[in-house]
């Protein structure tokens, strides 16, 4: 169903127009509503609610999405999420999962918790596909910091090297054709390589525990961000463009998500490693 108009599509449909059917209908405000053929009137089926449906209850949050066939997706949620900045408006600019994201922003606003699981995963490149490229930035930052700042210690290089020996010498692959007694060697050796570098361990230990905080304190707050980005984007182009139809235009360029930095990003980040990998070589 399009975010914006209500439209619904076949999923194959949509995936080969690659747009909403109505996309031309969009800046005059077009709303998608059933035929009398497409509603299924039975006894049992209770009437759609009206598109311009807001919550009047008093409640603070938006109640449950809607499963009725053919109601606007956006009636579920109040008309305005914040002063001169509408529902329609935050999913003209979002796009991509809007309503989940519309959900949030509201759940946000009522300052309720909420947890983006894509953004722990995926820092910092999911900042960068939600055009959030300084707090990306800031964040790829402090990921290359905790890795190749942690890497570069002695302690941390000599237990990474005697890893990686002790890995090539008993691969994985070969694990079927170990012995008892190769195998209690193979204990052995971990275990004697480990206590001989306790210095390394603890780094590493810290560079995990420094690295899972790192991603909970960006799951937790992801969703504030990209609400504040979003209230603050939309006001930009409402004070700069008066036109509702060029504004709604601009919203879909400045929203949205975007690939290619996504792919720019991560091409960036593995350059700086693979540099720091053999600026480090160079000195050794």
């Amino acid at each position: 169903v399009c975010p914006l108009c209500g439209t619904p599509h076949h999923r194959e449909c949509y995936k080969q127009n690659g747009e909403c059917g109505n996309y031309d209908k969009h800046n005059e405000g077009f709303r998608w509503t059933p035929s009398v053929e497409n509603k299924r009137v039975t006894e049992d089926t209770a009437p759609l609610p009206p598109l311009d449906n807001v919550v009047e209850n008093g409640q603070s949050t938006p109640p449950q999405p809607n499963t009725f066939f053919g109601a606007n997706p956006l009636s579920q949620f109040p008309k305005d999420l914040e002063e001169d900045v509408s529902t329609e408006e935050v999913a003209g600019f979002v796009q991509i999962n809007a309503i989940k994201y519309i959900r949030n922003f509201f759940y946000t606003k009522s300052n309720k918790k909420t947890f983006n699981w894509g953004a722990f995963f995926l820092a910092p490149y999911w900042f960068f596909y939600r055009k959030l490229y300084k707090l990306g930035a800031i964040f790829m930052a402090l990921t290359l910091l905790l890795t190749a700042g942690f890497n570069v210690l002695p302690p941390m290089q000599t237990l990474y090297n005697d890893m990686a020996e002790w890995t090539e010498k008993y691969s994985v692959e070969d694990a079927d054709e170990f012995t008892e007694e190769e195998i209690a060697q193979a204990y052995k050796e971990q275990q004697e390589l480990i206590f001989s570098n306790p210095t390394g361990v603890i780094l590493m230990l810290t560079q995990g525990a420094l690295s899972l905080a790192l991603q909970l304190f960006i799951g937790f707050n992801a969703n504030k961000w990209y609400y504040k980005h979003t209230i603050t984007s939309i006001k930009k182009v409402k004070s700069e463009e008066s036109d509702p139809q060029k504004q709604r235009l601009l919203y879909f360029k400045a929203g949205g998500c975007s690939v290619g930095a996504t792919f720019l990003a991560i091409l960036a980040n593995n350059m700086i490693v693979m540099a720091v990998e053999m600026l480090l070589t160079y000195i050794k």
